[in-house]
C-alpha cells in the first residue's frame, strides 16, 4: 500500500511530467567510488530508509530539472564533522553538478571568530570581534542560524570576506542574506571595487536581504556606529539561478541538546526556507558511556518537533553517527546505543535515515577505517579522504532513491 504522502507525491509528479515525456531525464550516476576503500563499508546498507517522505522533494528536483526557476533548499546541520565541511562539500558539489548550483548558501567568518573554516572560506578584519559557538557554556555571546555568533568590540567594525577557488573553480553570488543583531542602524558592502545598496533600518534588524547589481566572490562589510553589533552569518545565493541552495550548519562539540536550547538559531532557520533537513549528530552525546537511550532520543525528538514546526513541509533525514572510538582506546561502544535508539525512533514515526554507523562496518569498521588511515589521530574526526567517502556514501544513497523515483514514475 503506499502512504498518503507517496501516492499524492506520485500524482503529482505524474501530473506535472505528462507533457515533457520527451524530454527524459537520464539516471544520476554520481562519482565513482575508490575500489581501494570497498572493504570500509557495506555497500548492501547504503540507503536512505523510510524515504517514501522524501518524494514530494524529488517531484520538486523534477521539476527544477525540467523547466521550473525554483530553488530546492538543503539544510545539513551537524557538529564537527559538518563545520569543516568537507563531507559536505562533496554533497553539495555533487547535487549542483546535476541539478544546478543555486548557492554556496550559510556561511561564516570563521577566522575572525578565530575557529577553523572550510576550504573555500576565508575572513579577516581590523577591528576587535568576540565570537562562540552554541556548544560553550561559558559565554554571553548569543549564536544564530550559522551555529556561531560574534560580537564588536569597538567602534566602526568591519571584516572582509571570501569564497576561495577549489580545484580551479571560485563560486560567485549576487544575493546575500545577512542574519544581525544589535543596534544596526546602517551598514555597508563593497565588492568589485563598489558598493552594494546600503541597509537603513529604523531598529535593530535580524534579518535583511542584499541584491548585488553584479556577481562577485568576496565583499566587505562594515557598520558605521559606535554602539555593539552581532553577526550570525550570511547566505551567499545565485539571485536568477535554479537548482539547489545547500547550507552546511555545524560547531565543534555540538549535540541535538545544544541546538535545541538555542532560541536564536530557531529563529533565524525558517528564513532559509528549507525543502530538507539532514541532521548529523550523535558523536559528541556518544562521548558519554552512561548515555541512555532514552534521555537520546528525547533530545531527538525536541529537535524533529522544531523542525517540523520551523518549515512544515520539508523532508527530514537523520544520519546515525560515524564510527569513532572513545579516547582512542577502544572503538566507542555508545555509538551503538544511539544508533539503534535513533534507527528504532525512525522506524516508529517513518522518518527517512541514513545509517552511516552500520554502513560503515560499526564496531569492527572503527578498526577498519584506523587502519585505512581514514581517521585522524584523535580517531574521532577523520581524515580529508574518509570525509570525501562519507560524503560520496550519502550522495551514491540518494541518488538511488532518485533514480528509483524516476523509473517508477517516467
Amino acid at each position: 500500500m503506499f502512504s498518503n504522502n507517496y501516492f499524492f507525491a506520485f500524482v503529482f509528479a505524474l501530473l506535472i511530467a505528462m507533457p515533457f515525456h520527451a524530454q527524459k531525464i537520464e539516471d544520476w550516476n554520481p562519482k565513482k567510488i575508490d575500489t581501494t576503500l570497498y572493504n570500509a563499508f557495506d555497500v548492501s546498507k547504503n540507503t536512505l530508509e523510510n524515504n517514501n517522505s522524501i518524494y514530494p522533494l524529488l517531484a520538486k528536483l523534477y521539476k527544477i530539472k525540467h523547466f521550473s526557476k525554483e530553488n530546492a533548499v538543503f539544510v545539513h546541520i551537524g557538529d564537527s564533522h559538518i563545520q569543516g565541511d568537507v563531507a559536505t562539500s562533496v554533497i553539495r558539489n555533487e547535487m549542483q553538478s546535476y541539478f544546478g548550483n543555486a548557492g554556496r548558501g550559510m556561511v561564516f567568518p570563521y577566522q575572525v571568530g578565530k575557529s577553523n573554516a572550510p576550504y573555500d572560506i576565508f575572513s579577516s578584519s581590523t577591528s576587535e570581534w568576540k565570537s562562540s559557538r552554541l556548544a560553550r557554556v561559558d559565554t554571553t555571546i548569543t549564536c544564530g542560524v550559522s551555529a556561531f555568533g560574534m560580537q564588536s568590540q569597538c567602534p566602526d567594525p568591519e571584516f572582509n570576506f571570501e569564497l576561495r577557488a577549489v580545484n580551479g573553480t571560485k563560486d560567485s553570488f549576487d544575493k546575500v542574506q545577512l542574519f544581525l543583531g544589535g543596534a544596526v542602524s546602517e551598514l555597508y558592502m563593497e565588492y568589485n571595487d563598489c558598493e552594494a545598496e546600503n541597509g537603513c533600518f529604523s531598529s535593530a534588524p535580524d534579518h535583511t536581504i542584499l541584491n548585488l547589481k553584479a556577481t562577485t566572490s568576496a565583499f566587505r562589510l562594515a557598520f558605521p556606529t559606535n554602539d555593539s553589533i552581532n553577526f550570525y552569518g550570511a547566505s551567499l545565493e545565485k539571485r536568477d539561478a535554479c537548482g539547489i541552495i545547500y547550507h552546511s550548519i555545524g560547531a565543534n562539540g555540538a549535540k541535538y541538546s545544544d541546538y535545541t536550547k538555542t532560541s536564536q538559531f530557531w529563529k533565524h532557520l525558517n528564513k532559509l526556507k528549507a525543502d530538507c533537513f539532514i541532521v548529523s549528530l550523535g558523536t559528541n552525546e556518544a562521548q558519554d558511556l552512561n548515555l541512555t537511550a532514552e534521555s537520546f532520543i528525547n533530545d531527538v525528538k525536541i529537535m524533529v518537533a522544531k523542525l517540523r514546526l520551523t518549515s512544515p513541509d520539508a523532508c527530514i533525514i537523520l544520519s546515525t553517527p560515524p564510527v569513532s572510538y572513545f579516547k582512542k582506546s577502544k572503538p566507542n561502544p555508545s555509538l551503538e546505543t544511539i544508533t539503534n535508539a535513533l534507527i528504532d525512533y525512525c522506524n516508529a514515526t517513518n522518518l527517512v535515515y541514513w545509517d552511516l554507523y552500520n554502513l560503515s562496518k560499526g564496531i569492527e569498521g572503527a578498526s577498519i577505517w584506523k587502519k585505512k588511515q581514514l581517521l585522524r589521530q584523535d580517531l574521532v574526526h577523520f581524515s580529508k579522504e574518509g570525509y570525501a567517502l562519507q560524503g560520496n556514501l550519502f550522495v551514491a544513497a540518494f541518488a538511488k532513491v532518485w533514480n528509483e523515483f524516476l523509473c517508477k514514475n517516467y
